[in-house]
């Protein structure tokens, strides 16, 4: 009888260890939603630098129910992810109910940066982001300038809008935001002379080509939304000479063998989790281990701003002969 109730508590003892093992077990998560490439800059990173951690895929495109499901096992885990501002919104309650502390390198909106602890980004908020294309666009001398926007990720839409209404100085500035094409089909192009693309790099590109089938002929630039390959694959050759926000330093990533922005970002956010590893900081005290830090890595230097977001130099890029060339 004894015996049975010595292995009993001390079965119940190894499973109690082995559960605090698996949740205090080292994980990077890549927040995914079908469209993104972190996990590729994660792996990278690990085979550059000979690092073995466990990287587990979580699908976030699915209900809060089984999302919860799913990174309850995951508890005081590190994560790169999500790609858009309007899944981090939605992200950060979660993420903070299982203290899992989160790079997201392309996050821009001012509505999401700053908002939680468990929540970075590598990039400027779309205050700044704003600002420079406003300047851009006053550079190439443009009067009246439309910018359609992604109504699917409507939290990046409205802050990049906001930001621009607040630094541009124009004749005439007005706003689409859009769920497809076609409804654009009606749209007067040639009454502009700037045109602002808050756009996936598929959908910018076919915009572009409807813009200058309908006689658009002034100055294109197009977001960080926008810098994807898919940009000159869907664009072809109407893309040429756009101009696109680059989030990181473009000539840094170049350097690194690394010109997509989702591979660059997931990089160095492996780089900024393993440091945290290193230094035994746990995921409630990353936030302030973090403000104030300087990094250097393949999207260039940059330090962690006490919002969590990043200081660092915004590049612009230009497509030339289907390729992303550095803005001289």
């Amino acid at each position: 009888m004894k015996l049975a109730a010595f292995l009993f508590v001390a079965a119940l003892v190894l499973i109690v260890l082995l559960v605090q093992m698996k949740l205090d077990r080292f994980c990077v998560l890549i927040l995914d939603d079908g469209g993104t490439n972190f996990l590729q800059g994660v792996k990278n990173y690990l085979k550059d630098h000979n690092l073995h951690y466990d990287v587990v895929t979580v699908r976030i495109d699915v209900d809060q129910t089984r999302l919860e499901s799913v990174l309850r096992k995951y508890q005081n885990s590190y994560a790169v992810g999500p790609r858009l501002s309007s899944e981090a919104q939605r992200l950060i309650p979660i993420l903070e109910k299982f203290r899992i502390f989160t790079i997201a390198p392309l996050v821009t909106s001012y509505r999401v940066v700053g908002k939680s602890s468990y929540l970075m980004t590598l990039s400027v908020t779309d205050e700044e982001q704003g600002r420079q294309i406003a300047e851009r666009l006053k550079v190439e001398g443009c009067r009246k300038v439309l910018l359609v926007a992604d109504k699917l990720n409507p939290v990046h839409s409205e802050t990049i809008e906001e930001s621009l209404k607040r630094h541009l100085s124009v004749e005439q500035f007005e706003s689409r935001q859009i769920e497809s094409i076609d409804e654009l089909l009606g749209e007067d192009f040639d009454r502009y002379d700037g045109l602002v693309l808050a756009l996936d790099g598929r959908k910018a590109g076919i915009v572009v080509q409807l813009a200058r089938k309908k006689g658009f002929s002034g100055t294109i630039v197009g977001s960080d939304y926008a810098l994807t390959d898919d940009l000159t694959t869907a664009g072809g050759p109407a893309v040429e000479e756009m101009i696109v926000c680059c989030l990181f330093d473009f000539e840094t990533m170049l350097r690194s063998g690394i010109s997509d922005m989702q591979i660059a970002g997931a990089y160095d956010a492996a780089m900024i989790i393993t440091d945290l590893k290193h230094n035994r900081v746990s995921q409630q005290d990353a936030a302030n281990y973090l403000r104030g830090r300087t990094f250097e890595g393949v999207t260039g230097r940059f330090s962690v701003n006490f919002d969590l977001s990043a200081s660092r130099n915004l590049t612009f890029v230009r497509v030339k002969n289907g390729r992303f060339e550095i803005e001289r």
